[in-house]
């Protein structure tokens, strides 16, 4: 009886959403809605960065949650900003037809070990008709996509942008000593950035971050020649406990503003991404326009838009030793550090929110928004 009540009251609030939708109650035919899943993470950053942006086109351009938090919308351009903001598993929100809808996939394919993703990958083979468009930060994740049988035409790869006038090389060297110096860090040390969400909110570590790949790596290369690890991030407990456990030297720092954050890049010689699976990440990103090379698995943007040797380090995804190696080439090569680090910063420099921007207008809204 219970759930046959919940079921009623369920389907009662849809056609009560419906009926003011037709009704006109939300109509907003001009207004842009970023949504972003919720919470104050990089998906929020992303839509209050590319939001100045994107004003010039539209009516208002208007940040959110979730797209039920105004249930009777309807005739608006709609930009789900990552899956959860669309989905995450259980079925997509009952959004009024007359909305115009697109959606970034940022990572996640059928062969993914998340449950939740591999849910939202059966979701989105029978639900992706009611997008107009999808953007794919990445080829990788491009075939993902392509997998779960969506019309390869609707399907535009775009890297996520980043604002470059926060991320943006430490001024002097002087300013990197003092950076280093506040946090304790020896001027002379060869410093390793990761400043990743690495565990769930009861502390346990997500693998497809790849921890364990990181402290092996650095426990391997410090053998050779001392490293330094930066951690940021919340907790980091396991990371920490492990090199403690190993010897290898580490500082975290608790940063409370994208401000910290982009003062944090300024003490790294070089950043690790040692994931299994990504969409970015945004540190990726954020580290080339810092002007600090990066050491990376094939991942997400790495994949696209790391020359190796050139403007990055990349090694297979899960190669300890690989990552070590690369580690060790850049802390004993001043020379090859600066020569990546300068290609770097171009790369970097060309993905500000503003030409990503101006590429969702020309490539993508364009067409589904018309």
């Amino acid at each position: 009886m219970p759930n046959t009540f919940l079921h009623r009251l369920r389907r009662t609030a849809l056609h009560v959403r419906a009926a003011g939708a037709n009704l006109g109650w939300d109509a907003q035919p001009k207004t842009l809605f970023l949504v972003t899943g919720g919470g104050e993470w990089v998906v929020k950053e992303m839509a209050l960065g590319l939001k100045p942006h994107l004003a010039p086109s539209f009516g208002e351009v208007a940040v959110v949650g979730h797209v039920m938090q105004r249930p009777y919308l309807s005739h608006a351009n709609i930009h789900c900003l990552c899956r959860p903001a669309f989905f995450k598993g259980a079925g997509i929100p009952p959004i009024h037809p007359s909305n115009r809808l697109v959606v970034s996939w940022q990572h996640g394919g059928k062969q993914n070990r998340e449950p939740e993703i591999k849910n939202a990958c059966r979701q989105l083979e029978r639900h992706w008709r009611k997008v107009k468009r999808f953007i794919v930060p990445n080829t990788t994740t491009q075939q993902h996509v392509l997998e779960c049988g969506v019309d390869p035409g609707i399907v535009h790869v775009i890297p996520n942008g980043l604002d470059v006038r926060l991320f943006h090389p430490a001024g002097s060297p002087a300013e990197r000593v003092a950076v280093r110096t506040s946090l304790g860090i020896p001027p002379e040390a060869f410093v390793v950035g990761s400043f990743q969400r690495d565990e769930d909110d009861a502390g346990r570590p997500k693998l497809v971050k790849g921890p364990d790949i990181l402290v092996e790596a650095l426990a391997t290369a410090n053998r050779q020649t001392p490293m330094h690890a930066l951690l940021t991030g919340p907790t980091r407990r396991f990371v920490r406990q492990r090199l403690e456990e190993l010897g290898v030297q580490h500082t975290y720092a608790p940063q409370a503003s994208l401000a910290e954050l982009s003062g944090l890049y300024h003490a790294l010689d070089t950043y690790c991404v040692s994931s299994r699976e990504e969409g970015g990440p945004a540190a990726l990103t954020e580290s080339m326009a810092s002007k600090v090379p990066v050491v990376s698995t094939r991942v997400g943007l790495a994949t696209d838009l790391i020359k190796h040797g050139q403007n990055g380090l990349v090694v297979d995804v899960e190669d300890t030793d690989g990552l070590a190696s690369a580690l060790l080439q850049l802390a004993e090569d001043p020379a090859l550090r600066q020569r990546v680090a300068a290609a770097a910063l171009e790369t970097g420099r060309a993905l500000a929110y503003s030409v990503i921007a101006r590429r969702y207008r020309e490539e993508v809204y364009s067409h589904a928004f018309a």
